[in-house]
Order: C-alpha cells, then sequence, then structure tokens
C-alpha cells in the first residue's frame, strides 16, 4: 500500500505538470484563475484540469465553494483530479511522462497515449461514482473507511475499475 501512495504522489507531479502545459491556470488558486467549465471543455481538458491548489482541495471536502467557484464546480473539479491521479497511476511512468510532454511511447502515437489516459479518467470516475467521499479520501491516504481495511477499500476499488473498464468496452 506504501507503493500506491508514492504513485499517487508521482501521478500528481506529473498530471500537475501535464496540466499547467495544457490549460495555464486551471484550477491555480494562487492566481484565482477559474478551471474552464467541464461542460465546455473536452472530456481531456476536464480530466487534465487536475492543477487544484489545497484551499480547493480542502473546499471541496468540506463542500464548500473557492476561488470564485461555487461548491458543485469545485466537487466536480475535486472529481476531475482524483480520477486523474488515479488515471495517471495506472499508466507506465514512461508513457505518463510522454502524455506531459505530448509524446508517444511504447509503440504508441501521442494520441494513443492520450486516448489511453482519457479512458483510464472516465474508468476511475464511473469507480468513483459509486463509493462514499470518505472511502474515496480514505483509498487516496492509503487508510481504511466504513469498517474496510485500507487493503479491503482499495480492493473494491480495483473491482469497480475492472467492472467499468468492462462496462465501457462493450458499448
Amino acid at each position: 500500500m506504501k507503493k500506491f501512495g508514492f504513485i499517487l504522489v508521482l501521478a500528481l507531479t506529473v498530471v500537475a505538470f501535464a496540466a499547467s502545459a495544457s490549460l495555464a491556470n486551471c484550477g491555480s488558486c494562487s492566481s484565482k484563475a477559474a478551471c474552464p467549465d467541464a461542460a465546455k471543455t473536452s472530456a481531456a481538458s476536464a480530466a487534465a484540469c487536475a492543477d487544484m491548489g489545497e484551499c480547493c482541495v480542502t473546499a471541496a471536502k468540506a463542500g464548500k465553494g473557492c476561488c470564485g467557484k461555487d461548491a458543485a464546480a469545485v466537487k466536480a473539479n475535486f472529481a476531475n483530479f482524483t480520477a486523474a491521479k488515479a488515471a495517471q497511476a495506472d499508466m507506465h511512468a514512461c508513457c505518463a511522462e510522454s502524455m506531459a510532454a505530448g509524446k508517444g511511447c511504447c509503440g504508441k502515437t501521442a494520441a494513443e497515449v492520450k486516448a489511453s489516459y482519457e479512458k483510464k479518467v472516465a474508468y476511475h470516475k464511473a469507480a468513483t461514482a459509486n463509493m462514499g467521499e470518505c472511502c474515496v479520501e480514505a483509498m487516496g491516504a492509503d487508510k481504511g473507511c466504513c469498517g474496510h481495511t485500507a487493503k479491503e477499500v482499495k480492493a473494491s476499488y480495483d473491482k469497480k475499475v475492472k467492472k467499468a473498464e468492462k462496462e465501457m468496452a462493450s458499448k
């Protein structure tokens, strides 16, 4: 489980780099720039909106607005933030770095690497949609929740991701 926590930190770093490259001020609390409305952006842009400031992360957990966004927008951005971190953690480190640089990797073009990432974001968003917010937060911190150990929470989440992958692949 320590490895999962390390991977999330690494993924956050890579996602933040990718977000800053593609959406210069997206979610940047220090500049108070508002994140683009997810309905007006592509799925990739919404997923890339993972460069949330600590004030917005705290506000999302408290169900409050922040940086000129209402609570619903902050919550939606936090869902994108969480899914983006998890999707990055599912990628090879070389592919995550290549995607951030807009390059291909492992025999895939840049567009294919990006498409793979976008699918992973969708799977992770679907999986977390069926989890309590407390469990999503606990899983990110490598802790147990709702009477389950950290290992059980992660195993449940992994099953939900696999289920989402199968459901989306059959469409």
